[in-house]
């Protein structure tokens, strides 16, 4: 939205008036509440995988898997991941956070458990080992506070607006600077 600038200006001093002393360490806190309750807890999983570029690679690193080879030392052999010289690990992601072949597969594997069948997304194919699972953690106050911080004054500016179009009253006036005829 673009709008003249001594217009805008007006705009802003306004706001900041408005949002001047508005935001207390309580309210903070009580924001942060309502912040966490809307996030509900996420499942993450962390992981490992080798990335190849065939399946008869993907199957040939299952099988060596099968016979009691570490998985990191065949990602740093055979992996073409940026990830492979960590072994492959990915680290705690959510479902959200990978494609939906790659992610499904993921999260169907307990702790301690690779796939047993290559996985085919875009990149290539993997074979996926789940090192752990999680409930995400909701971010600390001191992380969220930004968030939070924003989430008030955007109350605050909304619940004004709200006010001043409830308390406005419109009067509209014809060419000839009579008014008009209002409707309820």
């Amino acid at each position: 939205q673009t709008c003249a600038l001594p217009i805008c200006l007006i705009q802003q001093a306004y706001i900041e008036q408005l949002l001047q002393g508005a935001e207390s360490e309580d309210k903070i806190k009580a924001g942060y509440q309502k912040f966490i309750a809307q996030k509900p807890p996420t499942e993450e999983v962390h992981a490992r995988h080798i990335l190849v570029k065939t399946e008869p690679e993907a199957l040939s690193i299952i099988d060596q898997l099968n016979k009691g080879a570490d998985f990191a030392t065949l990602a740093k052999k055979y992996s073409t991941d940026s990830g492979a010289a960590s072994g492959g690990d990915l680290g705690y992601f959510t479902r959200n956070d990978m494609v939906p072949a790659f992610a499904a597969a993921a999260f169907a594997l307990k702790p301690g458990q690779y796939t047993k069948t290559p996985v085919k997304t875009q990149f290539g194919w993997h074979v996926i080992l789940v090192v752990d699972r999680r409930v995400k953690p909701p971010p600390t106050l001191d992380q969220a506070r930004d968030q939070v911080s924003h989430m008030l004054a955007r109350d605050i500016v909304e619940a004004k607006i709200h006010q001043l179009r409830t308390d406005a009253k419109v009067q509209a006036f014809g060419l000839d600077g009579k008014p008009l005829a209002t409707t309820p």
